[in-house]
């Protein structure tokens, strides 16, 4: 497999496993907010900011993963556009004085 192929891959994975644990994080937050809210009803305004809070760090693991999956392909179109030039490019001729 080629390194670009690697980096779609790996791009691929990295969003696909942030994007499933985002989802895992933010159920389980928001149940437990409810569960919260059901308990203390009078608390609701504190448990409902935190609970918010709370979901802008989960997104923002799911934001680091899709720049990582980013800069993943960036670095496979580098790479290969090096391999590609490489035959290419002659060798600078020798200076005689």
């Amino acid at each position: 497999m080629t390194s670009e192929g690697m980096a779609w891959l790996g791009a691929g994975l990295a969003v696909g496993i942030a994007a499933l644990g985002t989802g895992i994080g933010i159920g389980i937050l928001a149940a437990k907010s409810v569960e919260a809210v059901a308990r203390q009803p009078e608390e609701a305004g504190t448990i409902q900011r935190l609970m918010i809070l709370g979901i802008a760090f989960i997104e923002a693991l799911c934001l680091y993963a899709l720049l990582i999956a980013i800069m993943l392909v960036g670095k496979g179109k580098e790479e290969k556009t090096a391999e590609e030039a490489a035959p290419d490019v002659a060798p600078p001729a020798a200076v005689v004085r």
